[in-house]
């Protein structure tokens, strides 16, 4: 297993598609970084009384933009980049004829598949680790230090204006990396189950990706206000309560809880899927 594993890593990092995506993930941060500067020298210039806008020009800092970047990234430029990774770990093999090959292997069916969830789970640990780390060095290095300053607003954290000190608030980024990681494996475990149900990787990520947005829609729109609280996609945003000034534990213990129930349900029912799954290629 573990030569298995090894031997899967090291196909992750010589993956097109991962270095692709921590480019994508760069040009995104890059326009993020050009939108911020021109946004908050709009608000700070004087054409508005900054008053009506936020509380005061300290607001537009690295911290800060690292957070709306995260939140914007979320939406669907790191869905994007998951959905494709997991859903071509077995649709890729057996696209590419190489599946069967591979089950000749002195190693069992249940095995190779966990061994190809855990890669599917690297990739989306590493991508949301680089892309949290990134985004904070070009906004600490280019837009500027300070604390973390919360407004009620888009990002929905807080009633009433916050303030968290630089150094908690960079702890909590920390933490986002995991919470992130954690909420995205929803998804990325639905692409994996589409890479056992369809043997096209376009066709599985297309799929997944598709039942991701469809969701998060439907969980947007006032007509299905009673169905939201079912969506997965409702409990993925989980992720961002780390940011608020108090962490609601129980809150996100739960939202957590629910999502790795999902994660669960989808990995099992792929596995029983690849367990009775006749293998022509």
């Amino acid at each position: 297993m573990m030569t298995f594993l090894r031997q899967e890593i090291f196909k992750l990092l010589r993956s097109k598609l991962l270095y692709l995506s921590f480019v994508m993930l760069v040009i995104f941060v890059l326009l993020m970084l050009w939108g911020f500067y021109t946004y908050s020298l709009r608000k700070t210039g004087g054409q508005v009384e900054f008053k009506y806008t936020y509380e005061n020009p300290s607001y537009f800092n690295g911290l800060i933009f690292t957070l709306y970047s995260a939140y914007f990234a979320f939406q669907l430029i790191i869905p994007i980049s998951v959905s494709i990774l997991a859903g071509t770990q077995i649709a890729g093999e057996a696209r590419s004829g190489t599946l069967r090959s591979l089950l000749t292997r002195p190693i069992s069916r249940s095995r190779l598949y966990f061994g190809k969830y855990l890669v599917s789970a690297l990739s989306t640990f590493s991508l949301l680790a680089f892309f949290i780390v990134f985004n904070l060095l070009v906004g600490l290095l280019l837009v500027g230090w300070g604390d973390l300053s919360l407004y009620p607003g888009p990002l929905n954290l807080v009633q009433e204006p916050a303030r968290l000190p630089q150094s908690e608030a960079l702890l909590r980024f920390c933490y986002s990396v995991f919470t992130g990681t954690w909420s995205l494996l929803t998804l990325a475990t639905l692409a994996f189950l589409m890479s056992v149900l369809f043997e096209n990787p376009i066709v599985a990520s297309f799929t997944a990706l598709t039942l991701y947005v469809m969701l998060n829609v439907i969980g947007r729109v006032d007509f299905f206000v009673d169905l939201k609280p079912y969506l997965f996609t409702t409990d993925m945003e989980f992720w961002r309560e780390v940011f608020k000034p108090e962490i609601p534990l129980n809150e996100l213990l739960y939202r957590a809880c629910r999502c790795g129930m999902y994660s669960a349900a989808f990995l099992l029912a792929g596995l029983v899927v690849f367990e009775r799954k006749d293998i022509l290629s």
